[in-house]
């Protein structure tokens, strides 16, 4: 009747025809849910010439209860943690309601996962339901059996524009280790992500004759030697603004990279060059030596700064390290302030982010910290030495709703902090940090009231941010901090509003 109380062509005799089906159409529907002693009160009443009322009361009756369960796998299956663990989660239990779908839902996911393992010679040498309606019971057997697990055999990549041993260094396995889908798809992950490859296809192949290993094909189609990209934009801090970015993703066969990006904007311009190349594990792993220049004009604050300097960026568990020395010469202004520095800064920056999906993450936690300074013992016209903190957490209220708080702790320690650049100083004011403060606009002020930069950096900020649909939403954000020479420095204190669009190239 649902499917066709709309029809054209319905009649009182069809009406009444399929009024009479739907008892049993009910009872049917209830069955693979566990239901099947249901009572159904049904009603069919003429209204109106052509208008009738159809109404069905239904109890669904006592659930039908499992009293026997009997499984069995085999035993290196029920030695794998993986079927520990979706054998452990199944509802399919003595005393639980009987579901005709769970049951097959149980079925479908022993099948899946042994695919996934690498148990490719299984089958249910038996899958039996039983059910008594005049007991009211129902008893299952599932007998799961397989032969033993398959192993990973030969990988094989299947190009020619790097060093095979490089390339070895992103396998996640070796030949022998157990078969696992997860690992496979690791590994198109990390070549995907490498930045050499246009493509990345990972296929498993038949296992050789009196064999259990599985051969590995690797194909992979090279990106092109150039990569251009152009931009355009506005920002409060920064004026009308474009940027250059000019990439060589592989160099030569050990899998050096070159990139450069240029960026000129109101407020000043910056070219930077980066020569980048993979070690250890170079799928987190690289040593990077930099070169490069900016220029920043605000107010009656300006900075030219030439740098050049070596990193090296890896993973140390579940944090990111990067350890850099770089040389710079800075001609600045500050106010009454102005000079020429030179500076040679080892640093250090330890990083970790907390969650998923960090284009917009919903619940998520990120830590920073920085360590640098510079010595006159070692080519150095300064002693300094600047620790710098910040942290972002991210917390779904409900489904439509996020709370988003941040906060930065910046600390200098210097004899001379006249005589420090602009770049080691601390400023506060601008989109990302005390908003509705121009940039760099907070901060201790000389006798002419120009702002000459801190010795110390606080800010913190407290959001809430409501989705209107997968595109839109708003905020409204309070927001304190300033750049300080004294603890008890009031601090900057701001509140607003904004609106949120998840653009296709990213959140503005």
């Amino acid at each position: 009747i649902e499917q066709q109380k709309g029809h054209p062509l319905l009649s009182e005799g069809r009406l009444r025809r399929l009024h009479k089906k739907a008892k049993q159409e009910i009872t049917s529907a209830l069955q693979p849910y566990g239901y099947y002693r249901p009572v159904i009160d049904a009603k069919l009443t003429q209204l109106e010439a052509e208008n009738w009322l159809a109404t069905y009361t239904i109890d669904p009756g006592p659930p039908l209860p499992i009293a026997a369960f009997s499984f069995s796998i085999s035993e290196e299956m029920a030695g794998d943690e993986k079927f520990q663990k979706l054998i452990g989660k199944h509802s399919l239990k003595e005393g639980q309601t009987f579901s005709h779908i769970q049951y097959e839902e149980f079925k479908s996911s022993l099948a899946k996962l042994a695919a996934e393992r690498g148990y490719f010679n299984t089958r249910f040498s038996e899958h039996r339901v039983e059910i008594n309606l005049d007991t009211y019971q129902a008893r299952i057997w599932l007998n799961y059996e397989g032969g033993a697990r398959y192993r990973f055999g030969e990988v094989k990549l299947d190009q020619e524009v790097l060093d095979a041993e490089l390339l070895q260094r992103y396998i996640p396995f070796e030949k022998g280790t157990p078969y696992s889908l997860d690992q496979l798809i690791d590994l198109q992950h990390a070549l995907n992500d490498s930045y050499y490859f246009q493509t990345v296809e990972v296929s498993p192949g038949e296992p050789l004759d009196d064999s259990n290993e599985i051969p590995i094909t690797v194909k992979l189609t090279p990106r092109k030697r150039h990569r251009f990209s152009f931009g355009l934009g506005y920002g409060t801090d920064t004026g009308a603004r474009a940027k250059f970015d000019w990439e060589m993703p592989r160099l030569n066969k050990s899998g050096h990279r070159f990139d450069t990006e240029t960026s000129v904007s109101q407020i000043g311009y910056s070219l930077i060059a980066n020569y980048r190349v993979p070690v250890f594990n170079p799928r987190t792993d690289q040593l990077v030596y930099s070169a490069g220049i900016e220029n920043e004009k605000v107010e009656d604050t300006e900075s030219t700064i030439r740098t050049i300097g070596v990193s090296l960026k890896h993973n140390r568990n579940a944090w990111r390290e990067s350890i850099s020395l770089n040389y710079q010469r800075e001609d600045f202004i500050v106010a009454n302030d102005s000079g020429v520095s030179v500076l040679l800064i080892p640093g250090i920056n330890w990083s970790r982010t907390w969650g998923k999906n960090f284009i917009y993450a919903v619940d998520g936690l990120r830590f920073d910290l920085d360590l640098r300074g510079a010595s006159e013992e070692l080519i150095s016209d300064n002693n300094f030495s600047q620790l710098q903190g910040s942290i972002k957490f991210i917390s779904s209220i409900s489904k439509n709703n996020r709370f988003i708080t941040r906060g930065t702790v910046g600390s200098t320690w210097t004899d001379k902090f006249h005589e420090l650049p602009t770049s080691v100083r601390f400023f506060a004011g601008g989109s990302q940090s005390v908003r509705g403060y121009s940039y760099h606009s907070l901060g201790p002020a000389d006798a002419d009231g120009e702002v000459v930069g801190a010795r110390h950096l606080l800010e913190g900020s407290i959001e809430f941010e409501h989705s209107f649909s997968n595109k839109w939403g708003m905020a409204i954000f309070y927001d304190a901090g300033n750049a300080i020479d004294d603890l008890n420095d009031d601090l900057a204190k701001g509140a607003g509003l904004g609106f949120r669009w998840r653009s296709p190239v990213g959140p503005i």
